[in-house]
């Protein structure tokens, strides 16, 4: 599958996200499109979309691979991963592509990133978590997004666009650590629970951080701008006095 950047400011996904607490384990990274559309385009490991006129959908994978709360069931919709599945060998590699499919009746359609209402399961699906359990199903550890994050859409569609959320420093080493005493025995699900959402249904797929590209800051857009208007200067140059 091919990525590629999408042509948006640094700061416009900067206004798109409230800052998240220093604690927050799944930080938000970047902003992708990728190409190819629909659930199966992407490893997606969630589908999540409330009920009726619900404006709060919550839910998530428990480790035998069933779903709660709001999650859809189907192989191509939620499910369990692994390391290998996704071809990574460390916790550095690990992003999770968070895809909003919102109708649009805001500007720019966004969800809210929430502690889970549900009665059950909870801790599995508050804002965004990656749990990650031992073959036998012991929850080893769980790393959860800060709650109150703004996420706007990136663009339309299932599986075709995304923000990415990655595990802060911290967090990567302790998932490396315990993946070293849990070599090719563990077994990661994702929970997520959304606010202010307008009924389209959300998506959660687990990636290969270096598949993603990232979005270049305006002062690389202008070093860039600069750079060739500094070349045709020289061509233009060199012409005049040949």
């Amino acid at each position: 599958m091919k990525y590629k950047p999408i042509a948006l400011a640094a700061a416009a996904l900067a206004a798109g996200l409230v800052a998240a607490p220093a604690s927050a384990d799944l930080i938000p990274l970047t902003a992708v499109e990728l190409s190819g559309q629909g659930v199966g385009a992407t490893f997606t490991t969630l589908f999540l979309q409330g009920a009726g006129s619900a404006t709060t959908e919550s839910g998530g994978v428990l480790f035998n691979g069933s779903v709660f709360g709001d999650a859809g069931g189907g192989a191509s919709q939620s499910r369990t991963f692994t390391f290998a599945d996704l071809a990574i060998a460390n916790a550095s590699q690990l992003a999770l592509l968070v895809n909003l499919a919102e109708p649009g009746s805001e500007a720019t359609p966004s969800v809210t990133t929430a502690l889970s209402p549900l009665a059950t399961n909870a801790n599995l699906a508050n804002a965004i978590t990656l749990n990650v359990y031992s073959a036998a199903g012991a929850l080893l550890e769980q790393h959860v997004a800060a709650a109150g994050l703004v996420l706007n859409q990136v663009a339309s569609g299932l599986g075709g666009s995304g923000l990415v959320f990655g595990l802060n420093a911290a967090e990567q080493a302790q998932l490396t650590n315990t993946m070293a005493l849990n070599a090719g025995n563990e077994v990661f699900t994702v929970g997520a629970t959304f606010a202010n959402s307008q009924g389209g249904p959300e998506t959660i797929a687990a990636v290969r951080l270096q598949q993603v590209a990232a979005i270049p800051e305006p002062e690389t857009y202008a070093l860039m701008l600069a750079g060739i208007g500094a070349l045709g200067f020289v061509a233009r140059r060199r012409r005049s006095t040949n």
